[in-house]
């Protein structure tokens, strides 16, 4: 009876969450005046969808070093990635931040007006992806990576890739490391979003550190040199339990 009612809950809330998306693009964006309220607003309605989640018993979310984490501020943020509403978490809790993401959430109904307004599309050139990364990071914004490119469960250890190193060495900008874990499968690949399960999902976000750009540069001039200990450093910090 558990395993339903949570079935029917989730099903319920991610049309919620899409309904909110539309509702949040064209009923509330176009009478701000700025771009940075809009990634205000766009934060306070997914702060508001988490509390939704946990006050439901969907998942429940403890965060370590809240303060902290939730002072970022101008940075690239890399983070694990144990389930599909990590980047929602994460853009929950700090503000002014924007993400990358998939050509087809670009062509989702709900979210195509959010997607081509606020976020960034991971299927341009190499050089228009860079370019338009930088323009966000330059105006003041965080922006959250998920390095590895894909889900994973806590006792899994992703290639990391070397876009993150590339847009810091192109920004100058420090990278900070969380680390977002889940004690159950939840929104994993490949699994039904009905299926969750028949017990609250807990997740943990703490802070792990960061890597300071400059310092690097300083260190590594070389540009192949830098991105190859940039992306050593994320992965030995994100995954070092499992190292």
């Amino acid at each position: 009876m558990i395993r339903i009612y949570r079935a029917i809950a989730v099903v319920f809330l991610t049309s919620l969450f899409g309904i909110g998306a539309l509702f949040v693009r064209y009923c509330i964006f176009p009478f701000q005046k700025t771009r940075i309220q809009n990634y205000e607003t766009l934060h306070k309605s997914w702060k508001f969808f988490i509390n939704i989640l946990e006050k439901t018993k969907i998942i429940k979310l403890e965060i370590d070093n809240k303060d902290k984490i939730g002072s970022i501020r101008n940075s690239i943020i890399v983070s694990t990635h144990p389930s599909l509403i990590d980047i929602v978490i994460l853009m929950s809790i700090i503000p002014q931040a924007t993400c990358f993401v998939a050509d087809k959430l670009a062509r989702n109904p709900f979210f195509k007006g959010m997607v081509d307004l606020l976020f960034i599309l991971d299927v341009q050139s190499i050089d228009e992806w860079l370019e338009n990364t930088i323009k966000k990071i330059d105006s003041g914004l965080n922006v959250v990576i998920f390095p590895m490119g894909t889900r994973h469960r806590e006792n899994e250890t992703p290639k990391i890739r070397r876009g993150t190193a590339l847009i810091a060495q192109k920004s100058h900008r420090d990278i900070v490391m969380l680390n977002l874990k889940s004690d159950s499968d939840f929104l994993q690949i490949n699994q039904p979003i009905y299926d969750a399960g028949d017990k609250t999902v807990k997740y943990n976000l703490s802070y792990i550190g960061k890597i300071d750009t400059k310092e690097f540069l300083k260190k590594y001039p070389d540009e192949v040199t830098f991105k190859t200990e940039v992306t050593k450093q994320i992965s030995t910090s994100l995954y070092k339990k499992q190292n």
